[in-house]
């Protein structure tokens, strides 16, 4: 397996992102990012690190897809369906879960590189259907971990906009540069194949 830090681990590792920095609907209104989304590219930002003796990931996506929100939402909270679209995303399982289906708790193993363990941990993802995923870290390997899906509509309801914001702090050291490489890489990888999935429906 090639070497990278993933810092994508779906809609559940993958990591609530406090509303610190850019908000998460100012970046994607600059007209260049307009323009690449039009395009079809999934966009990526990572916001910089100040301390770089801790590898930590904060990072912005977003991506349209000719679907519903609702159709999207199916697949993005599906754990069977996550390590077909997450790379190093090895297993998914539901452990726990509210009856109103507000909440649920997933374990995952993943496998961030060639040369580091497979990581396990258990991360719980809070649910506004069909809108908005907010999920944090509960327990396992990983130290920190906190994100956000927000899915919103085009204005003719053919298209949405799925934006992903994420912080990751793996609490081991790894060089800053694989990560923002593996976030570059990885990240894209699972947002198109995502849209794949959805797609195929």
């Amino acid at each position: 397996m090639r070497a990278r830090i993933q810092f994508l681990i779906g809609i559940f590792a993958a990591l609530l992102l406090p509303v610190t920095g850019l908000a998460q609907t100012d970046w994607v209104a600059a007209a260049d990012v307009q323009q690449r989304l039009a395009s079809g590219e999934v966009v990526v930002t990572i916001a910089p690190v100040a301390d770089a003796g801790r590898p930590r990931g904060r990072v912005l996506a977003a991506v349209l897809i000719k679907a519903t929100p609702e159709a999207i939402w199916r697949v993005l909270t599906d754990c069977v369906q996550a390590p077909l679209f997450v790379p190093g995303l090895k297993r998914c399982r539901r452990i726990n879960g509210a009856s109103d289906g507000s909440w649920e708790e997933f374990e995952q193993e993943v496998q961030y590189s060639w040369f580091l363990p497979t990581l396990r941990f258990v991360f719980r993802a809070e649910y506004e259907r069909p809108h908005r995923i907010r999920f944090r870290r509960v327990s396992g390997d990983l130290k920190e971990e906190e994100g956000t899906w927000a899915l919103t509509p085009t204005a003719d309801g053919s298209t949405t906009l799925v934006q992903y914001e994420a912080y990751v702090d793996p609490g081991f050291w790894v060089p800053q540069v694989l990560v923002n490489r593996s976030l570059r890489k990885d990240l894209p990888a699972a947002l198109s194949g995502l849209r794949e999935r959805v797609t195929r429906q």
